[in-house]
């Protein structure tokens, strides 16, 4: 299966869908409906459950650096 997101409304299967669903279709479906400007690759998947159960993904911590330059 392939991931897409529909760029304008579309029924897929007897079943209308509008702008901005994501559908998983078969890769001859996917190739279609890009072709056709109906849809457009989903380059971002629903992100993981975090390990602590909660809804938010965890997401890594910035790293700063707090190195003093010098003047001279």
């Amino acid at each position: 299966m392939t991931s897409i997101v529909l760029t304008q409304a579309h029924t897929h299967e007897g079943k209308p869908y509008t702008a901005g669903e994501r559908l998983d279709v078969d890769s001859s479906s996917a190739d279609w409906l890009i072709a056709n400007g109906v849809a457009r690759h989903d380059r971002q998947p629903d992100p993981a459950p975090s390990p602590e159960g909660g809804d938010k993904p965890t997401e890594p911590k910035p790293t700063t650096s707090h190195r003093k330059e010098s003047k001279s």
